[in-house]
C-alpha cells in the first residue's frame, strides 16, 4: 500500500511541477513542462464536467457530460501518447528563468487568496449562488497575465473568453433571469471548452515541435 502510494505522489508531482515550474531534478526531456500542462488541462476539464452535470442534474440527459467527456478522451489519448514519446528522448539540462517562475508563483498565489477570500466571504453572505461564477471569473482573470508571462496570445483569448462567460453568468443569477443552477451549468460548460482548448493549444505545439 506504501509503495503503491509513493508511486501516485511521484505520477502527481512529475506532472503538477512540469506545469508550474521547471521539475526540481537536474535534467528533464524537452516533453516534461508541455506534457505536465496537459495534464493540469485533463484534471480542471474533468472537475468542470462534473460540476455542469451535478447542476444540470439530469437536465440535459448527460449530453453535456458525453460530448465533453469526448473531448477529454481525446487529451488523455494524446497525453499517453506524447509520454510514449517522451521515452525516446534524451534528458538535458533545462534554461530556468527565476524572474518567469517568480512570476508564476505570485499570478497562483494571488489567484489562491482570491479564491480563498471569496469562497469564505460568500458563504458567510449566504450567497453560495454565487460562487462558481467567481471562482471562474478568478480563473478566467488569471489567464492574462499568464499570456504575458508565457508570451502566448491563446491565454490571452481564453482569459477574455472565460472572464465574459464568468461575468455573464454572475449578471443572469443576480438579476434572478433563470435558475442560478442551470446559469453555473452552462457556465461551468463554457469552462470546461476553455481548458479544453488549452489542452488542444498545447498538443498543437508538441506536434509542431515533434
Amino acid at each position: 500500500m506504501c509503495e503503491g502510494f509513493e508511486r501516485t505522489k511521484t505520477f502527481l508531482y512529475s506532472n503538477v511541477s512540469g506545469y508550474f515550474t521547471q521539475s526540481m531534478t537536474d535534467k528533464e526531456t524537452s516533453l516534461d513542462k508541455p506534457i505536465g500542462g496537459l495534464f493540469m488541462m485533463i484534471i480542471f476539464t474533468i472537475i468542470w464536467i462534473v460540476l455542469a452535470e451535478w447542476y444540470f442534474n439530469n437536465y440535459d440527459y448527460r449530453i453535456a457530460g458525453g460530448v465533453l467527456g469526448i473531448g477529454v478522451s481525446y487529451l488523455i489519448y494524446n497525453y499517453w501518447i506524447f509520454n510514449k514519446k517522451k521515452t525516446s528522448l534524451p534528458k538535458t539540462e533545462q534554461v530556468k528563468n527565476p524572474k518567469k517562475e517568480r512570476l508564476l508563483w505570485i499570478i497562483f498565489a494571488i489567484e489562491g487568496i482570491g479564491i480563498f477570500l471569496t469562497i469564505n466571504f460568500l458563504i458567510n453572505f449566504k450567497k453560495e449562488n454565487l460562487l462558481i461564477s467567481s471562482l471562474a471569473l478568478i480563473v478566467g482573470l488569471h489567464f492574462i497575465p499568464l499570456a504575458k508571462v508565457f508570451d502566448r496570445k491563446f491565454h490571452f483569448y481564453i482569459g477574455i473568453w472565460t472572464t465574459f462567460v464568468a461575468v455573464l453568468a454572475l449578471f443572469l443569477i443576480v438579476q434572478n433571469s433563470y435558475n442560478y443552477k442551470i446559469v453555473n451549468a452552462f457556465l461551468c460548460c463554457a469552462c470546461a471548452i476553455s481548458t479544453t482548448l488549452c489542452g488542444q493549444h498545447m498538443i498543437n505545439t508538441m506536434e509542431r515541435k515533434y
